[in-house]
Parts: structure tokens; sequence; C-alpha cells
């Protein structure tokens, strides 16, 4: 199972940064197997931190005044990162530091232990959560009641029912619900990620979409999922050692 994971994150390195030599290649995967390690790892500790404890741990900047600058507005906000630096983290640390009701949207472990542990972390502090399966009632409830959903936007969406964008040179099936709520009832969306820094703690980086230029169509649509996906990329870029290489993000392919 590890080397087939291996070799899917070489090919996709590959697809991406067909510029860099073999031995960069190499070494991107190995520092993405480590940071899948660390992240893992340290879950086991974060939920025993106090609140002193985990600002020592992460650093927002003016990251929760954004939150709380959007929030104030009433609509409600869409929370977007992807399985980057400790994406378990900043969702805690988001719902420990600002108190507001969150609700993420998780694709259930296939390890039923893996599964539970995960959940009872997420949930260790007020976050809610609901299976990407069963979340359509779930999402608009929370939506029409001015709160917050956060989801992940980088796991291989259906290939009839999605979006094909381009992600790192090549069309990747992407869930649409983004793009659909957030125009539909106008919900501003808040990228965040915690980029892990060298010396081991975390550095958040939280930044408002605009979407003021697109209408609800499917046009709208497509764009700013398009427009999300370029944002994800864009991180990457810098840090790429602080993906997932080895999902298999490709595995649809568009007709």
């Amino acid at each position: 199972m590890m080397k087939n994971r291996r070799n899917k994150s070489i090919e996709n390195l590959q697809f991406a940064f067909p510029e860099k030599s073999n031995l960069e290649i190499e070494e991107i995967a190995r520092g993405s197997f480590q940071n899948l390690g660390i992240t893992f790892s340290e879950l086991f500790a974060i939920s025993s931190l106090s609140d002193n404890e985990l600002h020592s741990m992460i650093d927002f900047g003016d990251g929760i005044e954004l939150i709380e600058k959007v929030n104030s507005r009433k609509k409600g906000m869409i929370f977007l990162s992807g399985h980057f630096g400790n994406w378990e983290l900043i969702a805690y640390s988001v719902g420990v530091f600002t108190k507001l009701p969150i609700t993420v949207i998780v694709k259930p472990q296939a390890n039923e232990f893996v599964d539970k542990f995960l959940n009872k972390f997420r949930t260790a502090r007020g976050n809610k959560i609901v299976s990407m399966y069963k979340a359509a009632k779930t999402i608009i409830n929370v939506i029409t009641n001015g709160e917050t959903i956060a989801l992940l936007t980088d796991q291989s969406a259906t290939e009839n029912k999605d979006i094909f964008v381009d992600f790192f040179n090549r069309p990747a099936a992407t869930y649409k619900v983004v793009g659909d709520l957030a125009l539909r009832y106008q919900i501003p969306i808040i990228m965040g990620f915690a980029i892990r820094q060298p010396n081991g703690k975390y550095k958040a980086e939280l930044s408002e979409l605009d979407f003021s230029d697109l209408e609800n169509t499917y046009e709208g649509i497509y764009k700013l999922t398009v427009r999300h996906t370029k944002y994800l990329e864009d991180v990457i870029r810098r840090y790429p050692a602080q993906w997932v290489w080895m999902h298999n993000r490709w595995k649809h392919k568009p007709k």
C-alpha cells in the first residue's frame, strides 16, 4: 500500500512540476509523507491543550478579526481549506478562538477506529460534524441560520454531477456545491490554511475570496470553482511538501 502511495505521489508531482528534477520530486514526496505523519501525531495532543497553549501553537495574525468582521454581516460563512499543513488544526482552532458554531463537512474514513478518533477530536471543543454523504439538508439549515460550514475542497468529486477545472495542469473533478451555495445565498467565503513553520509551529493564512463580479448561473459557479481551486493551488505551490500528493486527486477523467 505504501509503495503504491509513494508511486502515486511521484506521478502526481511529475505532472504538477514538470520543470523539477527527479531529486526535487523525491524530496517533496518525502516531505509530504512526513507532513501527514506529523499532522496525525499532533492530533493526540491538540485537544488537551489550553487556549493559551493553542494560541502559542498557531498564530492567526489578524485572521480572527477577519472572521469576526465577515460574520458581522449575518450571512453565514463558508470556510474552505485543503489537505494542507495541519488542516484539522485550523478548523479546530477557529472554533475555539471565535466561539462560532461551525459545522464541518467530513468524508467518513473506511477505518472505523480512525473515523471515531478523528470525529472525537473534531467535536472536542464545540464544532459539529456531518458526513458529506448526508450533508445537503444540514448545509441548507446551517446556512439559512447564518452559521458557518467548513469543508475541504481538494478531494476528488463525482465525474457526472460536479465540475472539472484545471488543478496543477490537469482537469480535476471538483465539488460545485461551494460555488452553488455562495452565489445562490450570497455567502462569504474565507480560504484558510495552517502553514507549518520551521520551528514546528503554525501560521494561519486567511483571506476572503471575492466573487462580487459573478452571477448565480452555471458560468458563475464554474468561474468561482476555478477561482477557489486556483487559490488552493497557489498556496500549495509555495509549500508543496505540505500537501497530500499521495491522494488520487485526478482519478476521474472528463468525458
